[in-house]
């Protein structure tokens, strides 16, 4: 038929935890971001065929009007694994667990490809798109110092349901 995609084949992955924080340098470079990983964060690591194709990492986002809010940290496909819609199912499968536990699961990117297939998911509800502004709470002026400003980037929040 045209206009309508292939089915994609079952990808069948493991999915373990480790505490590891060095398996981060494997998924930096990949990474759209910076390569800075937050230490705090719990990371979870996804095998098919006996190799490791993807890193997702989580911590616990403390707000003052927000109760148990788990927000991914990194989420990192490697490229021989890319396009698949392996990345949405890891990324589930991860937030099925603190959904579980009774936790709020989000996740905010600029990545094109990942907003999109979060856009079309039955799964996620999406809190916010657009381009952020990020004050400097000291002057109040549109000027951070973060390393990782997104504000000319387009960028969406999504939250599993």
């Amino acid at each position: 038929m045209k206009g309508k995609k292939k089915n994609r084949p079952e990808i069948k992955f493991e999915i373990y935890e480790t505490t590891d924080k060095s398996i981060w340098k494997m998924f930096a470079k990949h990474h759209y971001l910076n390569n800075s990983h937050n230490n705090a964060a719990r990371v979870f690591i996804a095998i098919i065929n006996n190799e490791i194709a993807g890193f997702l990492s989580v911590f616990h986002f403390p707000h003052p009007k927000v109760k148990n809010l788990k927000k991914v940290h990194r989420l990192v496909i490697l490229p021989d694994y890319q396009g698949a819609g392996f990345g949405i199912k890891f990324l589930n499968e991860i937030g099925k667990y603190y959904k579980q536990e009774n936790y709020r699961y989000n996740i905010t990117t600029s990545a094109p490809s990942l907003i999109n297939a979060l856009k079309k998911s039955n799964d996620w509800s999406c809190n916010f798109i657009g381009r952020q502004k990020i004050n400097n709470k000291n002057t109040g002026n549109p000027i951070s110092t973060r390393k990782t400003n997104s504000e000319k980037r387009i960028t969406a929040t999504f939250e599993l349901k």
